[in-house]
């Protein structure tokens, strides 16, 4: 099994965005591939729902070290999760949100064999950089605003080297099976 993050935005979003983020996680399960979030809300866990909801495989990316933290801070059920990982509670900066979330991001896409990303603020950012810098696969979710509206721009603005190759598609079906036929 490949795992493919999807990464977006946590808050809300318009319903047709939130309907291809569910198309996602489902043809994510179709294709028998596991996926991958930051176990937060929004644009990922629609996708987590979807691939849930016909028997797809789930990990999660805690930006806190405990369960009771988890649902505390990030307001999301573990319930959806098979797996999940979690900030080391030894780690010098457990309590300090800001610095918790950009720890997930990297191992969250360190973890992933490609990367999906959906509209998205500062946050989907730091992970589409993370997953450029680490020459993931990535796929964009073209047209649905936010950070995914600017890659190009971002691309030939930067023309940094990297192993990374970058599809870019409006219908997250053909999207992540040509994700999954290239990882």
């Amino acid at each position: 099994m490949k795992k493919i993050g999807v990464f977006g935005s946590a808050v809300s979003s318009e319903d047709s965005i939130e309907s291809k983020a569910i198309k996602i996680g489902e043809q994510i399960a179709k294709t028998g591939n596991g996926i991958i979030t930051g176990a937060c809300t929004g644009l990922p866990l629609h996708a987590v729902r979807g691939a849930k909801s016909l028997g797809g495989y789930s990990i999660g990316f805690s930006a806190t070290y405990s369960q009771d933290k988890h649902e505390e801070v990030m307001g999301t059920s573990l319930e959806l999760y098979d797996e999940m990982f979690w900030i080391p509670a030894d780690y010098k900066h457990k309590d300090n949100l800001a610095v918790c979330r950009k720890y997930r991001n990297v191992s969250s896409v360190a973890e992933c064999d490609a990367a999906v990303f959906i509209s998205g603020r500062w946050g989907t950012l730091n992970e589409l950089s993370n997953a450029y810098d680490m020459g993931k696969l990535i796929g964009i979710l073209s047209d649905t605003g936010g950070v995914t509206d600017r890659v190009k721009l971002l691309l030939e603005s930067f023309q940094k080297e990297t192993l990374s190759k970058v599809i870019f598609d409006p219908d997250p079906v053909r999207l992540i099976d040509n994700i999954s036929q290239s990882i």
